[in-house]
């Protein structure tokens, strides 16, 4: 009972958290947008990489990271694609390093 009594007093807390203040114009002036991401919606300056959707082998041919294509088999060779952006790393998905695919991970 006393664990569901934290529990609950932490999502209630949690609820009454305000977001982050982005500011637009300065957002703007580094080539962003203001957008909602991830599980909660939260206001991000959201910045496109230049090489978006370029093929790469390993994230230092890329201004983010190398993202496997969704199915890739961790230990395989494989080319994936940089980045699209500074926040482009929601959800669950597996990287490339030196031209193979390593373990992934999910961000909420």
């Amino acid at each position: 009972m006393r664990s569901l009594l934290c529990v609950l007093a932490v999502l209630l807390l949690a609820g009454c958290a305000t977001p982050p203040v982005v500011d637009r114009a300065e957002c703007a002036a580094r080539g962003g947008t203001v957008r909602s991401v991830g599980m909660f919606a939260t206001p991000a300056c959201v910045i496109p990489y230049p090489d978006a959707g370029k093929a790469c082998s390993d994230a230092s041919e890329c201004q983010g990271v190398c993202m496997a294509e969704a199915g890739a088999v961790v230990g395989d060779f494989a080319i994936g694609t940089c980045q699209r952006d500074n926040r482009d790393v929601f959800g669950c998905y597996h990287e490339i390093e030196k031209g193979v695919v390593v373990g992934g991970m999910c961000v909420d």
